[in-house]
C-alpha cells in the first residue's frame, strides 16, 4: 500500500541556514531598490524617485524578514539562539549598506532648476 501522508519540508535550524535565509531577503530588497531606481521615477527630484524605492526595499525587507523569521522561530527545536543571531548577523552587511544609501540619498541635490 501506498503512503499518502503530506511530508513537512524540514526547517532550517542551524545559524548558518537562518543568516542565508536573511541575507537573501536582504539581497531581494536590494534588487527591488536597484530595479525601481531604474525606473527612473523621479520627475523634478532625482531623490524623491530613490527614496521611494528605498521606502519600498525597507518595507519589503521588514515585512518579508518579519514573516520569515516568526516562521523560523516557531518550528525551531529549542535552537532560538541560532535562529536570531544568524538573523541578527545578516543585518550587519545591510546595515552598511543601508547607511551608504541613505547618505548617498542625502547628498543629492533637491527640486527643479
Amino acid at each position: 500500500m501506498a503512503d499518502h501522508t503530506a511530508h513537512r519540508l524540514s526547517a532550517p535550524l542551524g545559524l548558518a541556514a537562518n543568516l542565508t535565509i536573511g541575507a537573501l531577503v536582504h539581497v531581494l530588497a536590494a534588487l527591488v531598490y536597484a530595479g525601481v531606481s531604474l525606473l527612473r521615477l523621479e520627475g523634478c527630484d532625482r531623490a524623491d524617485g530613490l527614496a521611494a524605492g528605498w521606502a519600498l526595499a525597507v518595507l519589503l525587507d521588514l515585512l518579508l524578514g518579519g514573516v520569515l523569521l516568526a516562521g523560523a522561530l516557531r518550528r525551531t527545536d529549542g535552537n532560538r539562539w541560532a535562529v536570531l543571531a544568524g538573523w541578527a548577523l545578516s543585518l550587519v552587511p545591510f546595515a552598511a549598506l543601508a547607511g551608504t544609501a541613505i547618505s548617498y540619498l542625502a547628498l543629492l541635490p533637491g527640486g527643479c532648476a
